[in-house]
């Protein structure tokens, strides 16, 4: 069943709305009759290129910027979104007035999940506020890769923070860079029991994933514990490479490179690890019987040197593995074009990638600036009816909410002078991600989200008549507006002046709902449906005339009486459609 088609059996259509079979074939992924294609376009993107573009590598486009990045080659487009960011300001707490990160501390009488609820609630305003580039995509793409559920590590709030800001620094940067760093980030040596991890008491969680998850992956079960890209005595010897590490709650560690703290290696004098296991770790024939032998050993222990060289040698060892580069590959796929994953694609695309990736020691963004600029991620190498990606992936939770704020530009309450209200108003936001599907920042498990990574259905799991309902409720909030318990009014569309400030001829009602439907949807309508949106929704079964003389009135007396009722109906009915779910 393929992504539209899904939506509409759930049955919960608000208007009763009939896909049209042009539309419906349009996003079936049928057998390609060309070759996938990673051969760079030419020419201007356009409208729908560019729209296109933004929805994938950001958290959705502004219309300035879709204007702004039609006129651009695909080639300008990618280095206007690789350019470096401003880092985005910490969160504060309104009691202290001041963030709580190092040297500052939480306030007495706040608790650490509110500070919890906090953190997310900026991460989900970094989201927002982010300009067209592909930062905020990335920390949201390596976040789901490397999860950390936020429960598990607030007794340090500090910790969630860094994990965020660890994340931003390599999110246009090198992978092998940041996959180190994971290893030793005071978050995740708790969220995955590192900091438990000593000799002859050994705990496998973090080399465990590490093998399956951030980097080789889990190939064909050959036999009992071989794993084809990994075997249990790699897991073995990995997690005696990973012992002795702990947190340094003082966050006095500081790494050299990205100037954020770090875990440490557990050590009485500073200079010798008593908890490392200073033996020799052998691995099997997935990775060519390599041993890692600490350099130098102090007695029966080996120095604290010895121990960071040896993780050294081990990120050296994994990342030689072939296997490393073609599974994060899958993974970008996944993340920006499409799930599947089918014998053509991981022929033509995916394993060049890969050799993209290795040749460019595993900066990974030389592998988005081939797939950004390929034919086959803008559908030019298939028919039109025919393996089409644009429009195939149903927005993620996080996708829908925050794209929508970004597309209508929605103004919010200042965090400089109402940040009481301003939380106020992502706690809801977040409590709309809930009833969708999305714990934001709270995983199922350590996997992550199932949409990301559970075979075979991927993003479908956004998909539930539960969860389908919630997004169009979503919709019907936004023209009603969220408030607080005080009745404040927080966040509200108001379409009529939309349409007003961004419409060029909102008195025609074709070129209306045609300029919606550029912004809104990633496919073209064909007219059956087309006319549905225009006649059936936003003139009742009027005339066009009959809109044309309302509009006018409009303009001449600021009575938007007759024009707001059917320009919510509108616009309510297009965020509720099957179109607007898809990206």
């Amino acid at each position: 069943m393929n992504a539209l088609s899904l939506i509409k059996n759930s049955g919960l259509l608000i208007h009763k709305q009939l896909v049209s079979e042009k539309l419906n074939l349009y996003l079936i992924k049928q057998p390609s009759e060309l070759m996938a294609s990673l051969n760079p376009i030419v020419g201007q993107l356009g409208i729908q290129r560019a729209a296109h573009l933004l929805r994938r590598a950001t958290f959705g486009p502004t219309i300035q910027a879709i204007s702004d990045f039609s006129n651009l080659s695909a080639t300008a487009a990618f280095q206007l979104l690789i350019q470096p960011q401003i880092q985005p300001a910490l969160p504060i707490d309104w009691l202290s007035g001041t963030d709580w990160v190092s040297p500052n501390s939480k306030h007495p009488d706040r608790f650490n999940n509110t500070l919890s609820d906090y953190t997310s609630n900026w991460w989900l305003e970094c989201m927002r506020v982010s300009e067209s580039n592909l930062t905020e995509r990335m920390v949201w793409f390596y976040h789901t890769h490397f999860p950390i559920i936020i429960s598990r590590i607030e007794s340090s709030p500090q910790f969630s923070i860094d994990y965020l800001r660890l994340l931003r620094f390599y999110a246009l940067g090198n992978y092998k860079a940041l996959a180190k760093a994971i290893c030793i980030d005071n978050g995740m040596l708790v969220h995955l029991d590192g900091n438990l991890n000593i000799k002859g008491v050994p705990q496998e969680n973090f080399a465990r994933e590490f093998l399956e998850l951030f980097s080789v992956g889990k190939g064909p079960e050959l036999s009992l514990g071989d794993y084809t890209n990994f075997t249990e005595q790699d897991v073995q010897a990995a997690t005696k490479v990973f012992t002795g590490w702990g947190i340094d709650p003082t966050f006095q560690t500081i790494d050299s490179v990205t100037n954020l703290p770090t875990g440490k290696v557990k050590s009485g004098n500073g200079t010798v690890s008593s908890q490392h296991n200073s033996t020799v770790k052998t691995f099997s024939s997935a990775f060519a019987g390599t041993q890692i032998t600490p350099t130098e050993v102090i007695g029966s222990d080996s120095s604290v040197v010895s121990v960071y060289t040896e993780l050294d040698d081990f990120i050296t060892m994994v990342f030689n593995s072939p296997h490393t580069a073609i599974h994060l590959c899958r993974r970008i796929y996944r993340e920006f074009v499409y799930f599947d994953i089918t014998p053509e694609i991981e022929t033509d695309v995916i394993l060049p990638l890969a050799d993209v990736l290795r040749v460019n020691d595993y900066n990974v963004m030389s592998v988005l600036e081939v797939l950004f600029q390929s034919e086959h991620f803008y559908d030019m190498d298939s028919t039109p009816t025919s393996d089409n990606n644009i429009g195939a992936i149903i927005k993620s939770p996080a996708d829908l909410v925050v794209g929508t704020l970004r597309l209508f530009e929605l103004e919010i309450p200042s965090k400089e002078t109402s940040l009481q209200l301003h939380y106020t108003l992502f706690d809801q936001l977040r409590s709309q991600l809930s009833l969708q599907g999305l714990e934001f920042f709270e995983p199922y498990d350590v996997a992550g989200y199932d949409p990301y990574f559970q075979f075979p259905d991927f993003q479908r799991y956004w998909i539930s008549s539960n969860y389908l309902a919630n997004r169009y409720k979503f919709a019907e909030y936004l023209v009603t507006g969220f408030t607080d318990q005080d009745g404040n009014v927080l966040l509200k569309l108001d379409v009529v002046d939309f349409v007003k400030s961004n419409c060029t001829n909102p008195a025609d009602p074709t070129d209306l709902v045609a300029e919606l439907v550029l912004w809104l949807f990633p496919v073209q309508l064909d007219s059956e449906r087309f006319n549905y949106f225009r006649d059936a929704v936003l003139l009742d079964q009027l005339s066009a005339a009959n809109w044309t003389t309302e509009w006018t009135t409009f303009e001449s007396t600021n009575n938007d009486i007759n024009v707001r009722p059917q320009l919510e109906s509108l616009l309510v009915a297009m965020m509720q459609s099957p179109e607007y779910q898809l990206y």
